[in-house]
């Protein structure tokens, strides 16, 4: 069976594409939730959007590796065109300083270094 990652996104205004290995996986609208069904693997998650004037926001990616038949549910939110990811307990996945590496729910595990 197929993992789920559930993306909600706390703009009122902007809208996001999910990408996951660098392929378009669906887009988020504001203040809604979409769903994506992944396989069981390593992937490369990355958001991109823009903002009301149409300029692109940043993202850094993060690694998450998914195991059989488990959901994780995380947070869009961009601020000063950079996009955070965010885990349910409100820690950014890809934040800027230090180092974030370990479960963010049941079977879930981020390894991401961060530079």
């Amino acid at each position: 069976m197929a993992s789920k990652i559930i993306f909600s996104n706390l703009s009122r205004n902007d809208d996001y594409t999910i990408l996951l290995n660098g392929q378009d996986r669906g887009t988020v609208l504001p203040l809604k939730t979409n769903t994506i069904d992944v396989e069981p693997g390593k992937y490369e998650l990355n958001i991109s959007g823009s903002n009301e004037e149409g300029l692109p926001s940043m993202c850094k990616p993060i690694q998450i590796k998914m195991a059989d038949c488990k959901t994780v549910h995380l947070q869009i939110v961009a601020r000063h065109f950079a996009i955070g990811i965010y885990d349910e307990k409100g820690t950014q996945l890809n934040d800027k300083h230090g180092f974030l590496c370990g479960y963010v729910a049941d079977g879930v595990h981020i390894d991401n270094p961060i530079a």
